[in-house]
Order: C-alpha cells, then structure tokens, then sequence
C-alpha cells in the first residue's frame, strides 16, 4: 500500500508557456528568452527584433522598466545566491545599438574598455523573419556550433500579426483620437497606425511622454533616446496637437462627434493628501508634484532638512530626490526648463514609482529622512532601489508613522511621528496600530507625501455615460479597454491605477484591439499555433551554472549630481557574458516511453535530481492522468492504486528544477530522450 503520492500533471500548452516564466510575467508577452539567448549568441538585431516586437516602448523599458520578467527569472529560482538573468540591462544594449537611438546615441564603452570580443559572431538575420502568413513565421535560424535553432513565440499585438490583420479584405479604417501622451497612449497610436486607421493625439503638454518625461527624473536615463523613440511612432503617421488640453477649448463631447472612437490615456496626475494635523502648512508637498516641478525645471527650494512619508517607491524617490535639490545649475535648470508649460498641465502617469528619493538626492539637502509605516522585511519599495538609496545617504527608519505636522507661523519646523505596532491585522489586510507614549519631533523644513496618486478627471466634462469606479477610476473591461460608453476606451494608470509603464503598454495594445472590434462591428478570436523542434546537439554556455550576476556599472556615488545618468549600461560583451547565463526555459526533455528501457540512466546522471522512475501506483493527479494512464494500460489509475500489476512505469520530470543541461539526452543509450524547443504564436481572426 502506498501512503504517499506524487502529484502529476500532464503538460499542455498552457504549462509549456508557463515554463517560459520571463515571457509569462510580461504583460506584453515579450519572449525575453528568445533575445537573452539571441544576444548570448551575438545576433544583436535579432535580438532588438524580438525585445521590440511586442513592445513600441523597448528603449523606454531597456532603463527604466520595472522588469517583472527578472522578478520571475527561473535561475533566481535555482541559484538564488547568483540571481535572476539582467534581462531588462540586456535589452538596453540591443535598443541602443539597433533601436531608434541607434544613429544619434553611439554607446562608447565598448570601444573605451577595449571588450567587445573581436570573434563575436552576427548571425544573419533571414529576409522573411516578419513575414505574414499561415502557421508559425518566426524563421529558425541556425546557431553556429550548436546545431540549436533561433526562433521566439509571439503574442497577438505583434507587429507582423497587427499587419496582417489590416490587409484582410474589408478592413474598415477609422479616426481615433486619443487624449494624452503617455506610454498607454502612445502604445494605441502605435497599433492603430499599424492597423492603418488615422489617429490624433491630443496632449496638454509641449511634450510627449507623459508621466514618463516629468515625474521619473532626468538621471534615470536619456530623454533623449525616448524623445527618438516615440517620434518613431508619430513618424508612422500619427497627427498630434501639444498644449491642447481636453475640456477647455476642446471638449470630450466634441471628440466624440468628430471621431469614431476616443481613448483616454490622463493618467494620475495628483498626488493624494494626508489628512493629519498641519497638512496644509507651507513646506507640506506632495512628491509627485516636485517631480514634476524638479523635471520642468523649476526652482524648487526644501531648505536643509526633509522628511519623506510613505514606504513605498515613490517615498524612496522623493528622499533621494530632496537631497539633490541645489545641485542644479541656472543652465541646466534652463535646458530643462518649458517656459510656457504648467506642471497642472500635465496630463499623463507616473508609470513607475523608483524616482522621487533619489531626485532629492540630487536637490542638494544636507539632511533627508525617510519614515515607513512598514518594517524591513516589509518594504513595498524594491530592494534595489533601497540599497542605492541607503547608499546616497537616505536615512530610513522603519515603524514609524506620521502623527502631525508641526509649524510656526504657517510654516513646518517639524514632523511629529509615532512608533507602529503593527501594520497589517491577523488576515494580512493593512490595518496599522501605533504605540501609545511613543510620540517624539523631527526638525525639518519640509514634509513631502509619498503616499499615492489619483485622477484628475475634469477632461470627462459632461460625459456622464462613462462610469467611474469607487476608487476614482474610470471603468473599464479589462480584456477591451472598453468603457460604459460604447465610443470611449480607457488605458493605464486612469483605468487601473498606478502600475509599471510595460502594463500601460498592454493597456495601449488591449484598447486598440478593442477600438479595431468596434470599428469592425465585429470580434476578434485569439487562436494559438504552436511547434517544437527537436535539437539534437543541444549544448549550455560553458560554466553558465557557475557565471555570477553582475551589476552593469554606474556613476560613483560622489558623482551622483545633477542631471548625470547613473545607469551606465553593459557593453556588449558583458551583456553577452551576462545572456549566456540564460537556462533557456523553452527547451524542453521530451521523453518516448516507447524506446526507454528502465535503465535509470538519465536518472543516475541528473546533476538536479530532475527525474525519478516510479510506479504507477506511486502517482495521482487530474482526470487527464487517469485517461492517459487508461489508454497507455487498459486499466484504471484507481486500479492500479489497489494493487493491480501493470508492466509499466512513469518517469516524473520536476521541470522546475531543470537546467536544461541536456546531460539525460546524451546518456540515454536508446534515445529515447530528445531535447526540443517549443514555440507559440497568437493569431487574430474576426467572428464570421
């Protein structure tokens, strides 16, 4: 009798997918994968082909996006003293070298350093790498000394797919206009160009970008290499009116006469108060509001002494942004500066929250402090961001709570704060408790609110049709971008509060199919083309268990001022070196029972303990099992548990644990073991 079982599933689509878990987490179901291990390989513009296929904002996301793949990374998972692949510092080399940076921002490390490795094989890209058509058309190329084959797997908002879907006869082409210039925005524009509908960007701004421009700060990386970017996209033949603010001149109502649809994209352009003793004394600000005026170059005076409340990214930014204020010259200020903007003005989203603090690190305060509701291990911010901000010279105390503000003659002196006793209750919600007699003054001249963002939603002016959820949202449906009326879309912050600028690039790519469907009068189905190929001399990188993560370098602390980038990026070899540490979680050991003979070779080999042999009476698991078992058998699962004999086992794969080191392939003495890559493809077809 078997008191203990292994819990079995049997792989489908789904689980092959998932086991790609950087390209999962993505919410535009970029293939990090297939340009790591393109650029493990030294084909550059294959893998910025793939890195920017499903993603117009690739040069944006290359430095500045949250990076859910990383945070996913299987080798994290594995070796989680060495860390996740530097999946998005990877991509930033190939968008700087074949992006549309490319030409105007020559990277010059490489050449400084003297490592770009002088036998870095270029695998030529094939002519019909995005050729529309039936079935997968992602060419395979072959990877020299391998035998592999290069191919990556594609959501439905790819570029090829989105053309395809254009020149199916009798599609109509409509007038979009789209209200703000944000990445969810600029992403719409994006697929409705390509889609060939005529598109109009509204922006209340001199500038595109958004949030994106005035609330991550200039340090952060190259505004100009997204000023290329997104005039890449308008270049595609999107029309755009800057200082065009909707509900003055111009109303909603007046958009939707004139336009079949209308995509909101206002974001979250308010910081939210906090309703405490003193709130409203002068030097009380909130950090998106000093962002903005930091980021337009207005003079922003914090005196010596800040404190920063909230735990969060956003709190971490603004500390670190408080310190750096003076730092700035009179002509720096000046280049930054839009004479005729106002920062109320500006319509878009904070699509990342890792910037205020270390803003206010280049402002020049002597003294920035930094209080938490939350404990250490508690700390919404990401870790990064808090050792580079402890690094600066952040000071942060944890459990500790805002209690009131504290002012002399209408002017902060200080913050009154109180220890926490606890943040959230016994069931997980947040639900703080403080220590009473715990009460203590800091000194400081200026108190900035990290404590979240909301919408400003006058540009809706009489649209009474569009509803608002509780939060002070706009409603939406989040597989269309639709909204209660049946001409108007939503996307980003607006819709779904405050999240990473690659989920506003899904908002964008989710409401331009929507406003296709609408359009059309039709819907649209996602169908899903799958193929494996077999990889008969499948080798790993050598030592690609033992490489280290490595950091890409940046500016020295002493040097962190002003409005210097402190990113510096890989050169190419070291992004190469870093790439070659990618387990390529899309190859796969395909087993057939048929040729295996129980030798518990492949067994004895595993470096991981991958696999085990047992007994079918050792297993359970879902119907599926039951009726794979049936047919394999002619006996029931439930049979077998009860002692019938069968002459067969089950070899158990924990695919999570792979290395995909090949090691069982090459020991199976009747191959019976293959290793093979899957690959998938969404395809669009409109409902007859």
């Amino acid at each position: 009798m078997v008191n203990k079982r292994y819990q079995v599933t049997i792989p489908d689509i789904e689980h092959w997918r998932a086991m790609v878990k950087c390209q999962a987490a993505c919410p535009v179901n970029t293939d990090a994968r297939g340009y790591v291990t393109a650029m493990a390989r030294g084909d550059l513009a294959l893998g910025y082909e793939i890195a920017h296929d499903p993603n117009p904002m690739s040069t944006i996301c290359g430095r500045i996006c949250g990076a859910p793949c990383e945070v996913a990374c299987r080798r994290g998972d594995i070796h989680d003293t060495q860390k996740s692949i530097a999946i998005r510092p990877i991509k930033r080399v190939l968008t700087e070298r074949h992006g549309p940076e490319s030409e105007d921002i020559v990277p010059d490390r490489d050449q400084q350093s003297g490592l770009i490795s002088p036998d870095l094989q270029v695998i030529p890209k094939d002519e019909n790498f995005f050729s529309a058509g039936a079935g997968l058309q992602s060419t395979e190329l072959d990877v020299p000394g391998t035998g592999a084959k290069m191919s990556y797997s594609s959501a439905r908002w790819s570029r090829r797919e989105l053309k395809r879907l254009s020149n199916q006869p009798g599609h109509k082409k409509g007038k979009i206009a789209i209200i703000g210039a944000g990445p969810a925005s600029l992403s719409v524009a994006y697929d409705l160009a390509i889609l060939e509908h005529e598109v109009t960007i509204y922006e209340a701004g001199p500038k595109t970008g958004g949030m994106m421009r005035y609330g991550v700060p200039v340090y952060r990386f190259d505004q100009q290499a997204m000023d290329l970017e997104i005039q890449s996209i308008l270049d595609m033949g999107v029309n755009i009116y800057f200082d065009t603010p909707i509900g003055k001149d111009i109303t909603l109502p007046d958009l939707r006469n004139d336009y079949d649809a209308v995509f909101l994209g206002i974001g979250l352009m308010k910081g939210r108060d906090l309703n405490i003793e003193g709130h409203d004394l002068d030097g009380v600000i909130k950090a998106v509001d000093l962002l903005l005026n930091y980021n337009l170059g207005y003079k922003v005076s914090l005196g010596k002494k800040v404190i920063v409340i909230g735990g969060g990214d956003v709190a971490m930014d603004a500390a670190r942004t408080a310190l750096r204020l003076g730092q700035v010259s009179d002509e720096q200020a000046n280049a930054l500066s839009d004479s005729d903007a106002r920062a109320e003005e500006e319509s878009e989203t904070v699509s990342t929250a890792l910037d205020v603090a270390r803003t206010a690190l280049r402002m020049g305060v002597a003294d920035v402090q930094m209080i938490a509701l939350e404990d250490w291990d508690e700390l919404p911010a990401s870790d990064f961001e808090i050792e580079e901000a402890l690094e600066e010279g952040i000071k942060l105390f944890p459990r500790v709570g805002p209690n009131k503000v504290v002012g002399r003659d209408g002017k902060v002196t200080g913050l009154e704060v109180i220890q926490v006793t606890s943040v959230f209750d016994e069931e997980g919600r947040f639900s703080p408790k403080f220590t009473p007699k715990t009460e203590r003054i800091i000194d400081c001249d200026t108190v900035i609110l990290a404590i979240g963002q909301q919408a400003d939603l006058n540009v809706l002016g009489g649209a009474d049709d569009v509803i608002i959820s509780p939060r002070g949202l706009v409603d939406v449906n989040p597989e269309t971008g639709g909204t209660s009326a049946p001409d108007v879309f939503a996307g980003g912050d607006v819709a779904y509060g405050p999240r990473l600028i690659i989920d506003a690039v899904k908002h964008g790519h989710l409401a331009a199919l929507g406003m296709d469907e609408y359009i059309q009068e039709q819907q649209l189905t996602v169908d899903i083309n799958t193929e494996w190929t077999e990889l008969p001399n499948h080798v790993m990188f050598e030592n690609w268990t033992e490489q280290q993560r490595i950091k890409p370098p940046v500016l020295p602390i002493d040097r962190r001022t002003g409005i210097s980038v402190v990113d510096l990026g890989y050169t190419v070899e070291e992004a190469k070196e870093q790439a070659q540490r990618c387990l390529e979680c899309s190859v796969n050991t395909v087993f057939n029972g048929k040729l295996c003979i129980l030798c518990n070779g492949c067994v004895d080999v595993c470096p991981w303990d991958c696999l085990k042999i047992v007994s079918l009476a050792e297993i359970e698991g879902s119907d599926t099992l039951d009726q794979v078992v049936n047919v394999h058998t002619g006996v029931s699962l439930e049979a077998i548990q009860k002692g019938q004999k069968v002459g067969m086992a089950a070899m158990l794969k924990g695919d999570a644990a792979c290395t995909r080191c090949a090691l069982c392939a090459d020991r199976c003495p009747t191959d019976a073991i293959t290793m093979e890559a899957f690959r998938f493809e969404e395809t669009l077809t409109y409902e007859k």
